[in-house]
This record gives structure tokens, C-alpha cells and sequence, in this order.
């Protein structure tokens, strides 16, 4: 069993567009100029994905038949310039970038989402998947249903909304909104300008900076409130001025 492998040059402003059924997409930094598709499967599973290169752009789709998607037996990789556009729909296949990317636009059913770096604008919606991030550097919305997210450091304008998933962030600047029903929200360390957080049964553990200034409005209905915090000293300059909006039905609220 061969694989096919294909290479197409592009400009300045390359595009990969992926429109597959369950098949696992894995992405790595390649040369400037250059997008290599390889797909690994049986050849009568291969054939049934389709290769399309138009300018700066790389198409890769699952082949249909009546009512069903072909293509489920294969695995994709392929190596793409970093600040590639992505455009990405899939059924129960992963998707893992590890190369460095500019605009994403995701839609996923049951599979994973994991992107090691975005540095522009981002849409990324998913049923029971998790979403995984490593820097998000420009603007992210994303919303699951089921699936958890956890981004380690964020530095932009966002929001994440779940239904049941947990939201966690470890360094976040900037501006963020999050929503979840059940999930919790935890938040290692804010140092960012605004943060609005709201929940019906979820917990909120959040971190802060020493020296912040916050103009704060916090409320939970049957949960409890702890401000762990240490107070800053008198002589103490404040560095940060940020507000925080925080909401929960029964969800416990902790500052740190």
C-alpha cells in the first residue's frame, strides 16, 4: 500500500480548505511557498478523496454518493507555510495543526480540535469535541457542546461558550467572555483589561495579578464567594485596571 502524496506551490497568502467526513487531518510547518498533501489509506479509500489547487488555495474533500460521504478509511497530512488560512469541516475526524496559523474558520462534530498557535481571527464550533489550544494572539469565538476547551495563554479578544464542557485558561490578557451551563471555568492568571463569566452550576477558580485595580461585580445565588487575594500594599503601584463580571446559580466563586 502506497500513499499519494501531492505538492502544490502557492504565494503569499496561501488557504487550505478541508471539507472531509471521518478522516484525521494532521498539519506541520513546511518551506515558505509550498503545500504538500499526503494521504495514507487503501487506494480505493484514497481515490475517494479529492486534491483541488486553484492560486493560493488547497482544497481537500471527501468525495459523496447520494446521501453519504466517502473517504473514511484514509488519514491526511499535510505540511503548510505558517500564518496559513484554514478553512475546516469535518464529522468525527481530529484535527491537529501544529504549525503556527492565521484566520481558522472550524466546524466539527465528535472530533478534537487542537491548534498550536493563532495569531489572527477564529471561529471554532464542535458537538462533543475538545478544543485545545496552545496562544491564541488575535481573536477566537468558540462554542461546544460537551466538549471541554483549554487554551494555556490568551492575548486578544474572545469568547468561548460550552454546555457541559469545562473552560480553562492559564494566562489570559486582553478581553473574554465565557459562558458554560454545567462546566467549570478556571483561569490561572488574569492580567487582561475585561472578564465576563457566567454559569448555572459551574465553579469559577480565577487567578490575578498582584497590583490590579478591578472594578468588580460578582454574584451567585446558592453558591459561595471566597477572595483569597492578598491586599495590596499602600505604597503599591497599580499596574493593571480592569473590570470582571462574574455570575453563577449555584456555582462556587473563588478569587486567588
Amino acid at each position: 500500500m502506497s500513499d499519494t502524496v501531492r505538492e502544490f506551490a502557492v504565494g503569499n497568502r496561501p488557504e487550505i480548505v478541508i471539507a472531509v467526513f471521518s478522516t484525521d487531518i494532521t498539519v506541520s510547518e513546511g518551506s515558505a511557498g509550498l503545500i504538500k498533501v499526503e494521504i495514507e489509506g487503501a487506494e480505493r479509500d484514497r481515490d475517494l478523496v479529492e486534491i483541488i489547487h486553484a492560486g493560493d488555495v488547497v482544497t481537500i474533500r471527501s468525495r459523496k454518493s447520494g446521501h453519504r460521504w466517502l473517504g473514511r478509511g484514509v488519514s491526511v497530512h499535510l505540511t503548510i507555510p505558517a500564518a496559513t488560512a484554514v478553512t475546516a469541516r469535518t464529522a468525527s475526524g481530529d484535527l491537529r495543526f501544529s504549525v503556527p496559523i492565521s484566520d481558522v474558520e472550524i466546524d466539527v462534530s465528535s472530533g478534537d480540535v487542537h491548534l498550536a498557535s493563532l495569531s489572527g481571527r477564529g471561529t471554532i464550533k464542535a458537538a462533543s469535541g475538545d478544543i485545545t489550544i496552545g496562544d491564541v494572539a488575535g481573536g477566537i469565538r468558540i462554542s461546544t457542546s460537551s466538549g471541554d476547551v483549554r487554551i494555556d495563554e490568551f492575548d486578544g479578544d474572545g469568547s468561548i461558550k460550552t454546555a457541559s464542557g469545562d473552560i480553562r485558561i492559564g494566562d489570559a490578557h486582553g478581553s473574554i467572555s465565557v459562558k458554560t451551563a454545567s462546566g467549570d471555568v478556571t483561569i490561572r492568571q488574569f492580567s487582561g483589561v475585561m472578564l465576563e463569566a457566567a454559569a448555572a452550576f459551574g465553579d469559577f477558580d480565577i487567578g490575578l495579578v498582584s497590583g490590579m485595580s478591578i472594578e468588580a461585580d460578582i454574584k451567585t445565588r446558592s453558591g459561595q464567594f471566597r477572595n483569597l487575594t492578598s491586599p495590596s500594599s499602600e505604597n503599591g503601584e497599580l499596574s493593571i485596571s480592569a473590570t470582571m463580571q462574574l455570575r453563577t446559580m449555584s456555582g462556587d466563586i473563588t478569587l486567588r
